[in-house]
């Protein structure tokens, strides 16, 4: 008996669920994402965008595009290409340019960027150093 209660709640619901669905407000949701989205042209910091374009261009000798429009033009063809070698190819510059333009980003808001850690070699060899004078 216990089972057919059971089915007849989870029946409710699921009406309940389906008619919200479609009395729903979306333009409500497409608001909040836009804006909490990190694409707001607004929040690009211009500078560190084509200065991370170009070093990323120089770094990894991209010879299709030469330019900071035409790189981005290559990445969105990589995206939106079929084969995977080019999407895998899209992701790995785009997480070394994210990281880049991040730490670039970072480096102008702040005026500090990424620390660079040493080695603890390098501090044994300066406390050595220190002991011997």
């Amino acid at each position: 008996m216990g089972c057919v209660y059971r089915r007849w709640w989870y029946l409710q619901l699921s009406c309940i669920l389906m008619m919200n669905l479609v009395t729903a407000n979306f333009e409500i949701q497409k608001q909040a994402l836009a804006s909490i989205s990190s694409g707001n042209l607004e929040e690009i910091d211009h500078e560190c965008w084509e200065l991370c374009s170009m070093m990323l261009i120089e770094m990894k000798k991209l010879k299709v595009a030469n330019t900071v429009p035409g790189f981005w033009n290559f990445m969105m063809f990589l995206q939106k290409s079929k084969r995977p070698p080019h999407y895998n190819i899209f992701i790995n510059l785009a997480q070394d340019f994210w990281s880049m333009y991040v730490d670039c980003a970072l480096s102008r808001a702040h005026g500090m960027g990424r620390r660079q850690l040493t080695t603890p070699l390098a501090y044994f060899d300066i406390s050595m150093e220190d002991s011997r004078k």
